[in-house]
């Protein structure tokens, strides 16, 4: 099983972030382009070792080019997609729950 896409919305310096990875990925690029906050994206998610007070977002969490005071309809939305669980019984079990169909 290998994370397959990631989507990010309004986060930090992500306006709009969508990108389909392979099976191998490697983040490279200079400095304050995101790679730190797209880590951070995915440990929202992901990591059931970050404490829910690392999960609370503030304002300056959003995106900078929304306008302020920000809305009630703003959103941050991070989502991600998994791949290569197909045909495995124990992970397909696993995901049962969270599994989404086209």
């Amino acid at each position: 099983m290998n994370l397959s896409r990631i989507t990010i919305t309004n986060f930090r310096n992500f306006k709009e972030l969508d990108v389909e990875l392979s099976e191998h990925a490697v983040i490279v690029g200079e400095n304050k382009i995101g790679k730190s906050n797209l880590l951070h994206a995915i440990r929202l998610i992901l990591d059931p070792s970050l404490p829910d007070s690392a999960r609370y977002l503030r304002e300056e969490d959003f995106w900078d080019g929304l306008d302020r005071p920000l809305s009630k309809d703003d959103r941050i939305i991070i989502s991600v997609e998994f791949g290569g669980f197909q045909g495995n019984e124990i992970q397909v079990a696993d995901l049962a729950d969270y599994l989404v169909q086209d």
